[in-house]
């Protein structure tokens, strides 16, 4: 069985841009909202060692919590889910956006026309 990776994608027209965007999140994160969620999931006294309440790590700025971040231009967006379909065992790729439905209508009309891995399975 395969594993599946999960990344937030933070794309736009160049990776400035792209960069600049995951910059102001950094900046601006409400990190008392961040703290208040990670404190609530420590206190679940029934989870278990593998659950989402006791993986939950927050990083000092981190606003996309324990995640992959992907973060340039819809090209190298698009070269790096190129790299991890590589990954020898990957099996899938879930995929969350900074604005969902802006980042979703991107993904399917600028970068997954330009994944040399999305060519191969169509």
């Amino acid at each position: 069985m395969g594993a599946l990776s999960l990344f937030m994608v933070i794309a736009d027209e160049t990776d400035e841009a792209a960069q600049a965007t995951w910059q102001d999140y950094h900046d601006n994160a409400d990190l008392a909202a961040l703290a208040y969620m990670t404190g609530e999931s420590a206190s679940d006294t029934t989870a278990d060692d593998t659950s989402t309440a006791r993986t939950i790590v927050l990083p000092e700025g981190a606003v996309n919590l324990n995640m992959g971040t992907l973060v340039g231009s819809y090209e190298t967006v698009a070269k790096m889910l190129d790299e991890v379909a590589e990954v020898e065992g990957t099996k899938g790729i879930m995929l969350v956006f900074d604005d969902f439905l802006v980042g979703l209508e991107n993904f399917g009309t600028r970068i997954q026309p330009l994944m040399k891995s999305r060519s191969l399975s169509r």
